[in-house]
């Protein structure tokens, strides 16, 4: 029986630097992090997928990367190790999407650009922008690519979750394009200082336009704990503050030059109430990265 297989693992993304209507869509910036799934697909002439069947995206991601080099006469055995924490907003589904279509590809010997591969990966669900290996703002419905906005500078993320599960395709089934739109300017704003601090390597920047952005989020659908964060964030002089949109995690964005992490750390494990876990993250390169 002819097989092959490729392993591939893409990073979590830590909600969104920023998300809201641009330009009449619906557009995000992801935030990738240092915390990885891995996925290998070894393609055989079975015809038949198997993988756990709990892990549907990733089935369907391997089947639609199939049929998209017209190869679903193919099978495969998708094998997926996840640390990421689902339904929290940290890009789980599309860490493991992005990675089932990555190596499928890789397994049958084809080329797939980043654009194919959102292409794919929203037709699945609305998806983060970790398949590109830049930072990008993202049709994250639409799968277009908006525009390139260049390399990340480093960042630390403090990521705290106060409990729950947010379900990506459930939250985006409710119709929040018309209240978006209301604060479309804002939006746009809070984009500006993102992309100029990105370009600039400007962290004071970045958080700046991530905060903003948080504010408008806040207007649109009330966290009951962000004021606590935004508290704790003022009183260690964070760069900033960002939000999972669809999701449960609340991040504080520290510029690693200023070695806050260990004291903000030890402020929010002491300061912050009901909170479930907190996890200290680094910004890594965005993108689906070949193991074998």
């Amino acid at each position: 029986m002819f097989e092959n297989q490729s392993t591939y693992r893409t990073p979590a993304s830590c909600g969104e630097l920023l998300q809201g209507v641009i330009e009449d869509s619906f557009a995000l910036i992801s935030c990738p992090v240092n915390l990885y799934n891995t996925v290998t697909i070894q393609i055989n002439t079975s015809g038949v997928i198997k993988c756990d069947p709990e892990l549907q995206k990733s089935i369907t991601a391997t089947e639609r990367t199939l049929a998209f080099f017209e190869k679903s006469n193919l099978g495969a055995t998708v094998k997926v190790s996840n640390p990421i924490p689902k339904s929290k907003g940290l890009g789980s589904s599309t860490s493991d999407i992005t990675s089932c279509i990555a190596a499928t590809a890789g397994a049958i010997g084809e080329p797939i650009e980043a654009l194919q591969i959102a292409s794919i990966a929203t037709s699945i669900e609305p998806s983060d922008a970790t398949m590109f290996e830049e930072m990008v703002l993202f049709g994250h419905r639409t799968g277009l690519l908006i525009d390139r906005l260049g390399d990340l500078p480093l960042l630390d993320i403090l990521a705290i979750d106060f409990g729950g599960t947010v379900d990506t395709v459930e939250y985006n089934m409710v119709d929040r394009f018309s209240v978006w739109k209301q604060h479309e300017k804002e939006t746009q704003n809070a984009l500006l200082d993102i992309a100029e601090g990105i370009k600039t390597n400007n962290v004071a920047l970045i958080g700046k336009g991530a905060t903003a952005n948080t504010f408008t989020a806040q207007k649109i659908k009330h966290n009951p704990d962000l004021d606590q964060v935004i508290e704790l964030a003022q009183s260690i002089n964070a760069a900033g503050i960002s939000l999972a949109h669809s999701g449960t995690i609340i991040s504080i964005i520290l510029d690693p030059n200023q070695k806050q992490m260990t004291y903000a750390l030890k402020q929010a494990k002491s300061k912050l109430r009901n909170w479930e876990s907190i996890n200290h993250f680094k910004t890594t390169r965005p993108g689906p990265i070949q193991i074998t």
